[in-house]
């Protein structure tokens, strides 16, 4: 007997994560940001083909999604590794010696 996740479209199989947080937000689009940080936390960035998808699901245009992911500085276009490390770069902090921390 199959599975419910065979008998699903490959795309919505694909998506299935995603489509659990749009659940959770009743398909809002004025609720774009809180969506796309759920989006984030679930693949570390927000993949292209993720945007697109969360776009045509709320029926807004590609372009306003990615304007809002790349207007926010929290929100990363690439993956990330698990830990992300920030270092001061401001002229107090090199002058503490941030660079040393950055070489090694």
């Amino acid at each position: 007997m199959p599975t419910v996740e065979t008998e699903l479209p490959q795309s919505a199989r694909k998506f299935s994560k995603v489509c659990a947080i749009l659940d959770q937000y009743d398909h809002d689009a004025t609720r774009l940001v809180p969506i796309l940080q759920a989006v984030q936390e679930e693949y570390r960035y927000l993949p292209q083909e993720v945007m697109a998808f969360v776009a045509t699901a709320l029926d807004i245009p590609p372009a306003r999604v990615f304007g809002v992911a790349t207007f926010y500085s929290h929100f990363a276009l690439q993956p990330k590794g698990k830990y992300v490390v920030r270092v001061c770069g401001g002229t107090a902090c090199h002058v503490k010696g941030s660079q040393e921390l950055v070489d090694a």
